[in-house]
């Protein structure tokens, strides 16, 4: 008869795994608060709910660049880490090539 083990089962891959949640639902908060934000101002109207969408969805952008980074740098799952990073780069620069344009 075996025994378990008593370690804990460890998946290298966690933290990218965890970034890349954080930057796929992060990217979708940000997007629709900038979305609803722009339609509220070009309606006339104020809205408080779009700007902190915003903000959360940027936040978890900005926790996930870091969890990328630390899998990359600590765990051995660098093909998850770097395509965590990808995806949660593209739409910061979206929204900096979005804000620079608007200054023309």
């Amino acid at each position: 008869m075996t025994t378990p083990s008593s370690e804990p089962r460890y998946f290298p891959g966690r933290t990218a795994l965890v970034a890349l949640v954080l930057a796929i639902v992060g990217a979708g908060l940000g997007f629709g608060g900038f979305i609803s934000g722009v339609d509220a101002a070009l309606d006339g109207r104020f809205s408080d709910a779009s700007i902190v969408i915003f903000y959360v969805g940027t936040g978890l952008l900005v926790a996930a660049v870091v969890l990328a980074i630390l899998g990359l740098l600590r765990t051995g799952a660098k093909v998850l880490s770097t395509i965590a990073l990808a995806v949660a780069l593209i739409p910061i620069a979206g929204l900096i090539v979005a804000a620079l344009g608007a200054r023309h």
